[in-house]
């Protein structure tokens, strides 16, 4: 199957779309199609097709049958569909018994019947006509069975294979973070972010804290658009979104305070995503006397006479970092007096930019990103384009 796969540009489409395919005794298999019964209920169905080949490139078909293993699909009123063909068991494999055949063809400009042009027609007007009435009655109806089973086989809570690791041999890099627990804490612009990235990889749980519920102009500095959320509890909003990433997200409706900051300690790693001097201050200096990495995240933004200027920044991981910043524009610990990053709604880039700096560094600590720098902190100036570097020496 694999070869067939680098050959055909159609079939690797559908491998990549997400389709359950199979090459076996000669016949294409496509399992878990969707579609509709007799009585408009939603049924799956195996179809399958002779290939004509030529070494590994399939050619036109010369036969404009398929079969079918499962009930013969219906309309959406209830009528069969007009497929042709009848009862028929065909034995694929000693597992694989077809119930039905098919025997459709195209009109053509005469009103006609011909044959097919190519191996991609017939497979697209076979699964469109057989799925449409299925998707179209149940719109969560799907026929890319393949998704769910690969993301399975993985044996992580991501909900999506991770197809691009395998491809280039990278699994062993990915797999790093499997069994590991993370907590985000803060999740306005830049957390929001953060957890779109942690979302798509292997790690065990992803925990969000938060008691802040969603604002108008929460949803300018989150990533894409969450239908609802507004008046919802954050985590709430963002844990139900990011479940169909990722089954292992945890919402933990909670301010970090004294009196449960000791709930951090099962998690391998932090990211610490709070507006408030004294709420990092505390956080920050628990985490790294008990051993627990982190990374900070902060912005500063003024206003001038053009726009607004200011910095980006992350410090961490470690007990070192938080005593060399610690009280420095590195490691703010009171809060400011004039913020504009409080008045100021549209600025996703920066938080963005914030949390994709603190992901370089979380990867860096795992190993999946190399690292060549000591430094504790880096800051980026959104006015120069530079990056600053402490605690190097």
């Amino acid at each position: 199957m694999p070869e067939l796969v680098s050959h055909n540009p159609v079939l690797r489409d559908l491998d990549e779309t997400g389709y359950l395919i199979d090459f076996v005794g000669g016949y294409l298999v496509i399992y878990g199609l969707p579609c509709l019964d007799g009585q408009g209920g939603l049924q799956n169905g195996d179809w399958v097709t002779p290939l004509d080949l030529n070494g590994a490139v399939i050619g036109a078909p010369s036969n404009h049958q398929a079969w079918w293993r499962g009930v013969r699909p219906h309309d959406q009123q209830g009528r069969e569909l007009r497929l042709g063909g009848g009862p028929d068991a065909i034995t694929v494999t000693s597992e694989l018994i077809t119930t039905c055949s098919f025997s459709y063809k195209l009109m053509d400009e005469q009103g006609g019947l011909r044959a097919y042009q190519s191996f991609e027609e017939k497979l697209h007007t076979y699964l469109a006509t057989i799925t449409t009435p299925a998707t179209n009655a149940y719109p969560k109806a799907t026929p890319l069975r393949a998704i769910a089973v690969k993301a399975a086989a993985q044996g992580s809570p991501l909900r999506i294979p991770d197809t691009m690791s395998a491809r280039y041999h990278l699994n062993d890099l990915s797999a790093l973070l499997r069994g590991k627990k993370v907590a985000i804490i803060g999740l306005g612009g830049t957390g929001a972010f953060i957890l779109d990235a942690l979302a798509r990889t292997h790690l065990d749980q992803i925990a969000l804290f938060d008691d802040d519920k969603v604002h108008i102009h929460t949803i300018f500095r989150w990533p894409g658009f969450i239908p609802g959320a507004i008046g919802k509890l954050k985590v709430e909003a963002l844990a139900t979104n990011y479940d169909q990433w990722h089954a292992g997200i945890l919402p933990v409706t909670e301010r970090i305070t004294a009196d449960n900051v000791t709930r951090l300690g099962e998690f391998d790693f932090v990211f610490v995503s709070v507006d408030d001097g004294p709420a990092r201050l505390l956080i920050v200096d628990w985490l790294s006397t008990n051993g627990i990495p982190y990374v900070d995240c902060g912005m500063g933004l003024n206003r001038s006479k053009v726009g607004l200027s200011g910095f980006v920044r992350i410090t961490g991981t470690d007990r070192e970092a938080f005593e060399d910043n610690r009280g420095t524009v590195r490691m703010p610990v009171e809060n400011a007096k004039a913020d504009e990053y409080r008045k100021q709604a549209q600025i996703p880039e920066l938080n963005s930019m914030n949390a994709n700096m603190a992901m370089i560094r979380f990867k860096q600590h795992f190993g999946l990103l190399d690292r060549e720098s000591i430094a504790t902190s880096f800051i980026f100036d959104t006015v120069t384009f530079e990056m600053d570097r402490a605690g190097e020496t």
